[in-house]
């Protein structure tokens, strides 16, 4: 209580060299206002703890009886990116009580989009004035960051044609380039994924003449802060003569438009294939 009150009241000494004498003023803090805790806070946009922005009520807690309506606005936030609790703008410092919070809690979105700012600032029109001492400046808004965790890809970069080259990579079956060891011709062509807001995955079809290797229709998505690759969004794929290929690692290289995999195909051994645009 003692660090409400010294927020609460505030002195002002002026000293006067003329005569060497001090005026203590007190500030009238009438009938209370409120106030933020703080002033700003960050979270990572995949965090599944919320933030809790604390509201505080300077005044006589004896004299909150009814509970106390406090309004908010936000300024500058897009309210796909996160949720705010409550969400109607008006949070209620319940009665004998001296604070309550206003939570935001992120959505991970999987959408490169940049860190998002906005702010919240509370309302005169609620049952208090605000700021520290009522005057509506200081700790009358928060201002907070969701920091975007998506890395970004040139996924327009991945769209084309591409060779592929399949080969066991240990044991008794490593041959060179299983494609030719079987006399198959492969060939894909990789599009963007219709209605994919995250920008991170194509379809994969066969080329028209050559031989199937992969599910025409396969989704292929990038996970791109991990520099990964995933088939369907499963750890396993159908290639080739249709045989199941777990594998274990994936990867791609923006720069040379490559794409590999590897793991056991079956019971075959260690595979790998790679996809070398053309």
């Amino acid at each position: 209580m003692k660090n409400l009150i010294k927020i609460f009241t505030l002195s002002l000494v002026l000293a006067f060299a003329s005569c060497g004498e001090e005026e203590n003023i007190t500030l009238d803090i009438g009938d209370g206002f409120v106030q933020f805790a703080g002033s700003s806070a960050s979270v990572q946009e995949n965090s599944t703890d919320p933030i809790s922005v604390e509201v505080l009520y300077g005044g006589s807690l004896a004299s909150n009886t009814n509970g106390i309506n406090v309004n908010f606005t936000l300024e500058g936030a897009d309210a796909s990116r996160f949720t705010v609790t409550p969400a109607n703008g008006t949070i209620q410092i319940p009665a004998g009580q001296a604070s309550a919070s206003i939570t935001v809690l992120p959505i991970d979105n999987n959408v490169v989009d940049g860190n998002l700012n906005f702010s919240i600032t509370l309302s005169a029109d609620g049952d208090k004035p605000v700021g520290i001492g009522g005057e509506g400046i200081n700790n009358s808004t928060f201002d907070l960051t969701i920091v975007d965790n998506d890395c970004p890809v040139d996924i327009n970069g991945f769209v084309g044609t591409y060779t592929v080259f399949e080969n066991f990579t240990g044991g008794t079956n490593a041959p060179s380039g299983l494609n030719n060891f079987f006399g198959e011709s492969y060939q894909l062509e990789m599009t963007l994924a219709p209605n994919d807001p995250s920008g991170t995955k194509l379809i994969v079809n066969n080329s028209p003449g050559f031989d199937t290797y992969i599910p025409n229709g396969t989704v292929l998505a990038f996970d791109t802060c991990n520099g990964k690759v995933t088939f369907n969004g499963a750890s396993q794929v159908q290639v080739a003569l249709f045989r199941t290929f777990v594998y274990t690692d994936s990867g791609y290289d923006e720069s040379e438009f490559v794409i590999e995999a590897t793991g056991p195909l079956a019971t075959f051994g260690p595979y790998q294939f790679t996809f070398t645009k053309q």
